[in-house]
This record gives C-alpha cells, structure tokens and sequence, in this order.
C-alpha cells in the first residue's frame, strides 16, 4: 500500500496544478495546460513501465476477446453519455463547467488534436484505472475506484453538475478495467470514443482556416 500511494503521489500534485492553471489562468491557455497535463502524466507512466507499445499491439490483433469487451465497453459508455445528460433535459440552468480549448491557430489546433484525441486515451487510463485503482482488498477497491472517479471527474468540472457527469463518463472504463485487468481494452474504447467526438471538429476548422 506504501508503495501504491507513494507512486501516486506525482500525478495527483500534477493535477492539482492543473486544476489551479484552470482556475487563474485567461481561457486562452486552457489548450496548452490541457496538452502539458496529458503530456506530463503519460511520461510519468510510462518512465514507470505502466505502458507497453508491445502490449498494445499483442492486444490489438488477439481477436474477438479483445475486441468484444472494447465494443461493449464504447456501448456502455453511450449509454453513460446519454444518462448524464438527463439532468440537463430537467434543470436547463446546469452548468457542465467543461473548460473551452480554443483551436483558433493552427498551433492550437494541433495541440487540441493531440490532447483531445490521442493524449486522454492514454493519460486517463494510465493514471485514474490503472494506477488508481488497488484490488488489494474488495474495501481498497471501491474506496479507491470512487477516489479514481473523482480525481477524473475534477480533471474536466469544477462544477457539481460537471463533476457528476464525468464520473458517470468514467464508470464504464473502470468497470471494463476491474473486470478484465487489462488496461488496453477501456484505453482502446476511450481513443475510439475520443476520435468519434473531436476528429470531426479537427477536420471542420482545418477546412474553415484552408478557407
């Protein structure tokens, strides 16, 4: 266990200054904290050889019993999108408290790309599933499966409607984690979800600055 909190240690003081960035910095430098933020934690984890290229790969062409959890895993995580936004159809006033990422420069663009498509999938699952979560005992692994939840939830809000949202995001991931033990299946289904949800944002402003 010493070890476990020890090895946390960095990524949750990393994301407090994240969280503090959010809070005192203009909104023009949202997509620059947002891109260090990913950035530190993956070299962290991965300097830590929580993250295997090699292993990816293996996972990637093992077949059915990896892509079958991956796709119950995105349904799974539709169905969470949609049932968090049910309050929202309720109380119109809620305030998600998502931050903006401006991608109006091509240097802003890339670096919303990068940390929106390829940086969450990585980032997320390394540090909120895989480091987070101890299956040390059935106590330690709720206890810290909620901690893992929340920690994920105040990287996106700072808000109680937002901060409520990104846990229900969050649980599908962690639930295809515990269940499996294999940390490429949730990573697999969030890059999946993460491309379906801002590639074509990329593309649209890639087409509105070529005009």
């Amino acid at each position: 266990m010493k070890k476990y909190i020890i090895g946390l240690v960095v990524p949750i003081l990393w994301e407090v200054l994240f969280l503090m960035s959010c809070i005192f910095l203009p909104e023009r430098y949202f997509v620059y904290t947002n891109f260090l933020f990913y950035f530190g934690i993956i070299v962290y984890f991965v300097l830590r050889r929580n993250f295997s290229l090699k292993e990816l790969k293996v996972n990637l062409t093992a077949g059915k019993k990896f892509w079958v959890p991956v796709g119950v895993t995105f349904l799974f995580l539709v169905l969470a999108f949609v049932v968090s936004y049910l309050p929202k159809m309720v109380f119109h006033n809620l305030d998600s408290g998502m931050i903006n990422l401006e991608k109006n420069t091509w240097i802003k663009l890339i670096a919303f790309a990068i940390s929106t498509i390829i940086f969450p999938c990585l980032a997320e699952e390394l540090f909120y599933r895989k480091a987070m979560i101890n299956f040390e005992s059935k106590k330690v692994l709720f206890l810290s499966t909620i901690v893992s939840l929340l920690l994920f939830a105040l990287e996106h809000s700072l808000t109680p409607y937002g901060i409520l949202q990104a846990m229900i995001w969050g649980i599908p991931f962690s639930i295809a984690y515990i269940k499996t033990k294999n940390i490429y299946i949730p990573m697999t289904a969030h890059f999946i979800s993460d491309f379906i949800g801002n590639f074509p944002s990329v593309v649209i402003t890639i087409i509105h600055f070529l005009h």
